[in-house]
């Protein structure tokens, strides 16, 4: 195959021949940036259809070692678009383990406002994310659960593309978002997949339509390879949770397994762990009042707390705490209508508390810490949030920023409608 006739069939929205396809992705290395970019922009322009994403997908799981957990069956993997405050993973992988089902779950370091899943982890003393398959494995065996950072020969094609996509424009184009996470949920190896595609200001989907076309590309390609696999369309207009940051997120995670009920990530949590035990074992698996039983009566806590000690974490030594802490009054009185998601992330990167590139370095004590959230009434001069923060300075540059994004009015709002659909 020539690379040219590659580039031009798609610039002429041509459907690409799966042989085409492989041969790109196995050859990746020999093409030049500008070749790649060309091929990149035209997929942009022209789409690529369910035939041709699959292909690309399993293309680029196959660049790479793909796991096999045969001996730990059955198995869940879960994957989430972000968002701020989002720390549902960290409640979802020891409410599975508790309920007996295995879950080897491979999670990144974050590029954007707060930390990964790794990075939250990272914030407890001596915590461990990097295990080799064969430790996976026989932490798994042992509790039935392991969160640790994905290997880099894990669809290493992937990441090329990915690279080079973030500086020519070509990030937001449906068939290679999607084909970019499936193809490491592919390479991880679990055959049941669940999927929380985030919509909202402080989601990288915008839009709901935007997040259910994702969702059902996603959904397409898992099927097309003979996964099991589901998609949760989830609010992210507000923040989830009240904490946001490594360690506060850290904190406000042992605080529901200890049985604090903050209701927005007990929603979406319970709502991810049906969907996704109705995978494996169909319609007639437990209730949502068993599962929440499960989260909040001490099960769930006590995989969480197994998971840290294996993994070498030792929460007596205590979390990373912020050098300076301010409380933020109102300046505001009556019922909080919205606290913007995308605001509160971009305070939160100001601190610290994320990265824009992997070179960067994250503070984990920095956050915020909402203490109202939507539908909450005020009064003028009451504490509406904390800022966690390294100095002084930091806290007077975005104190106005976060006042601006919280929206105030007379009237009592509606209540948030977290879940928006099940693909």
């Amino acid at each position: 195959m020539k690379i040219e006739n590659f580039i031009n069939a798609k610039q002429h929205s041509q459907k690409h021949p799966v042989e085409d396809i492989n041969y790109f992705i196995n050859n990746l290395n020999s093409f030049s940036q500008e070749e790649i970019t060309q091929w990149l922009k035209a997929v942009k322009a022209n789409g690529l259809d369910d035939d041709e994403t699959s292909a690309l997908t399993l293309a680029m799981a196959n660049s790479g070692n793909i796991l096999s957990w045969k001996e730990l069956e059955p198995t869940i993997d879960k994957h989430s678009t972000g968002g701020i405050g989002d720390k549902i993973t960290l409640l979802f992988v020891p409410l599975i383990a508790a309920y007996g089902i295995n879950i080897p779950k491979l999670s990144g370091r974050s590029l954007g406002s707060t930390g990964g899943t790794i990075d939250k982890l990272e914030s407890i003393p001596g915590f461990k994310t990097n295990l080799s398959i064969n430790e996976i494995k026989e932490q798994i065996k042992k509790i039935g659960l392991a969160v640790c950072s994905a290997s880099s020969d894990l669809a290493p094609a992937d990441k090329k593309l990915y690279a080079i996509r973030d500086v020519t424009g070509t990030i937001d184009s449906m068939p290679l978002i999607a084909s970019s996470i499936m193809s490491k949920k592919i390479a991880t190896g679990t055959q049941n997949i669940i999927l929380d595609v985030k919509a909202g200001s402080g989601a990288f989907m915008k839009t709901i339509e935007d997040a259910k076309l994702l969702a059902n590309k996603m959904v397409g390609i898992g099927r097309n390879l003979n996964k099991n696999i589901k998609a949760v369309i989830t609010e992210m207009n507000e923040p989830l949770g009240y904490k946001i940051g490594n360690s506060l997120e850290i904190e406000e995670v042992l605080e529901v397994l200890s049985g604090e009920k903050v209701e927005d990530l007990i929603q979406i949590v319970i709502c991810l762990a049906r969907e996704a035990i109705h995978l494996v074992y169909g319609s007639s698996a437990k209730t949502d009042t068993e599962l929440k039983d499960l989260l909040l009566n001490g099960a769930a806590l006590k995989k969480f707390e197994s998971m840290i000690k294996a993994q070498g974490g030792n929460l007596n030594i205590g979390l990373p705490q912020a050098k300076c802490i301010e409380v933020v009054k109102s300046e505001q009185e009556g019922y909080i209508q919205k606290i913007d998601a995308d605001n509160i992330g971009e305070a939160v990167y100001s601190l610290g508390a994320g990265r824009r590139e992997v070179t960067e370095n994250i503070d984990h004590s920095v956050g915020i810490v909402l203490l109202k959230k939507h539908g909450d009434k005020i009064i003028r001069n009451e504490p509406l949030l904390e800022i966690h923060a390294k100095s002084k300075e930091d806290i007077e540059k975005i104190k106005r920023k976060l006042l601006s994004g919280i929206t105030f009015g007379q009237k009592e709002p509606s209540k948030l409608k977290l879940v928006h659909e099940i693909i």
